[in-house]
């Protein structure tokens, strides 16, 4: 079993694997230190990415993370997964943007002059970090997933010819065929008229004054 799951692992295209391990590290990060609120006097905490002030954006990420490395390791394990309103690699980029905003706006409401008045040093924690470059490898390997899906790079390209030549001259063909046999037809028809005509018909010539018909010599 160990063996097989290694090898479907690995039989993993680029954008599999970047969604995968950025899932599972953005799923680590949030229980690793984000930030802490220590004053001048030392006084203060360390705050997880699930605690502390700012612990929904960290619920978010959590949350978004897990559902996205499920999701990517019941495709390993050839599992049916749950039915989403959206496609696999538009709902993993619409997770990881979503992880990349929550972790901008926590990142902002820390840094930000008003929060926290006292704190000698406001500096990332590492959990933090290692949030955005899992939620960013998410988002690269779900870019790649949708440009796959739009324009396969696996499999050979085949250009189908906007028109085609075999069927457009043999039809020409038949059309010009047709129109030889229409022009064969007209040109016999009319032969055949001036033929009657000239052997039922009587020329003017052959008329005398009175009407009758002068003798042909």
């Amino acid at each position: 079993m160990p063996n097989s799951l290694k090898k479907k692992l690995l039989s993993l295209p680029i954008s599999g694997k970047l969604i995968l391990v950025g899932s599972f590290i953005a799923t680590v990060s949030v229980f690793l230190p984000w930030y802490r609120d220590i004053d001048k006097f030392n006084t203060g905490d360390l705050f997880l990415g699930i605690t502390g002030p700012l612990y929904l954006a960290g619920l978010i990420v959590l949350l978004a993370s897990i559902f996205t490395f499920g999701l990517m390791f019941l495709k390993v394990l050839g599992k049916p997964s749950p039915k989403i309103p959206l496609k696999e690699e538009h709902f993993h980029l619409l997770s990881s943007g979503f992880s990349l905003f929550m972790l901008v706006f926590a990142a902002s409401v820390y840094f930000h002059n008003k929060f926290g008045i006292n704190l000698v040093d406001k500096s990332m924690g590492i959990g933090m970090i290692i949030a955005f470059i899992g939620a960013g490898l998410v988002l690269l390997g779900s870019i790649m997933g949708v440009k796959k899906v739009a324009v396969s790079l696996e499999e050979e390209g085949q250009l189908d010819p906007l028109i085609d030549l075999a069927n457009e001259r043999k039809k020409g063909t038949i059309e010009d065929s047709s129109a030889e046999i229409d022009r064969a037809e007209v040109k016999a028809a009319v032969q055949e008229s001036i033929d009657e005509f000239t052997s039922d018909g009587v020329s003017t010539n052959d008329v005398n004054l009175n009407g009758q018909e002068r003798p042909r010599q």
